[in-house]
């Protein structure tokens, strides 16, 4: 990109749901950084343009909202498990490419890293990035071949040498046509609040038939409190890969505008925090993860917030990627 995205900086609005691309969460770009259009009435999408954004995930994000950055990207891959954050959508143009005809005419892949440094490019980030861009590619009509997906440094006029000599090309397009590769074995798994041996919460957790919405016969609800009294999903991971975590709760408008989901994966506890107030009666994407293997606590809905309302306690998919 034009600017580095520094390092540590927080991200807002993680945890929205993307309209375009159902894995994604949607923390959108300030208006200074980007073109509103109607694509593809006005430009057709021919290109996907791929990206290293000398930075972290949640830098890039961040930047991206800066009002003075005057550079954006429509989607931001992380390197630890794949999550996918976009930024602007389909419709509209980023500022990416350096050139305003490709600009008009792309889609931009940022990728958290650095172009010297090959452990960047996890199998994690290569799956998600290469499943986004065969989605965009069969969605926008774009061949998929290395004369429609392209590096930055590929662009005419571009001064970018991003995506390096590091980005493994032969393995991301083997995974983007879905040639020269073993998919993974399919699995997936369903938890509700009411399945035996799988879902623990304390006494402070009631529960409720009041929504249409619910999953199964009930579902539980407790008062937010700063304080640590989770409910918890049980899953017996087949292996350790990366796994698609979704959640289901019936929405109100009494019930908490930022509930915390707390995912516990191999580098770590990880937080989505979801506005239960909207989307509910469906399963929505909390974004893709790498689950160890074994029989465990997996999932959690936590109490622990700043969020005003009731938090729900529903139901939890978790499914092989």
């Amino acid at each position: 990109m034009a600017s580095v995205a520094p390092i540590g900086a927080a991200s807002s609005g993680v945890g929205t749901l993307s309209a375009d691309y159902g894995p994604a969460a949607w923390a959108p770009a300030h208006g200074n950084n980007y073109t509103v259009s109607s694509r593809e009435s006005t430009y057709d999408i021919r290109y996907v343009i791929i990206h290293v954004a000398q930075g972290s995930y949640a830098g890039t994000v961040s930047w991206f909202q800066n009002p003075g950055a005057g550079v954006s990207a429509h989607y931001t891959i992380r390197s630890s498990d794949g999550a996918v954050t976009q930024s602007v959508r389909d419709k509209d143009v980023a500022w990416h490419a350096g050139n305003w005809t490709y600009n008009t005419q792309s889609i931009g892949i940022e990728h958290e890293g650095f172009v010297n440094n090959a452990s960047w490019f996890t199998d994690a980030m290569y799956r998600s990035s290469a499943a986004l861009t065969r989605h965009l590619a069969d969605r926008y009509n774009i061949p998929k071949t290395r004369s429609y997906i392209l590096g930055h440094n590929q662009v005419p006029g571009a001064t970018h040498t991003d995506p390096g000599p590091n980005w493994n090309w032969t393995r991301f397009m083997e995974l983007v046509t879905g040639g020269g590769t073993t998919p993974p074995p399919s699995w997936t798994s369903t938890v509700d609040n009411d399945t035996a041996g799988r879902f623990t919460a304390s006494g402070n957790w009631g529960s409720s038939a009041f929504s249409g919405q619910r999953h199964g016969a009930n579902y539980r609800f407790a008062d937010p409190v700063l304080a640590s009294d989770s409910a918890w999903y049980k899953f017996n991971i087949p292996a350790t890969a990366t796994y698609r975590v979704d959640a289901w709760w019936p929405a109100d408008p009494g019930y908490n505008n930022s509930t915390p989901y707390v995912i516990v994966t191999t580098s770590g506890n990880q937080t989505v925090n979801v506005n239960q107030r909207l989307t509910g009666g469906q399963w929505r994407v909390l974004g893709t993860f790498t689950l160890a293997a074994g029989d465990a606590n997996k999932v959690a809905v936590s109490r622990w917030t700043s969020g005003t309302g009731l938090v729900i306690a529903d139901a939890i998919r978790i499914t092989r990627v």
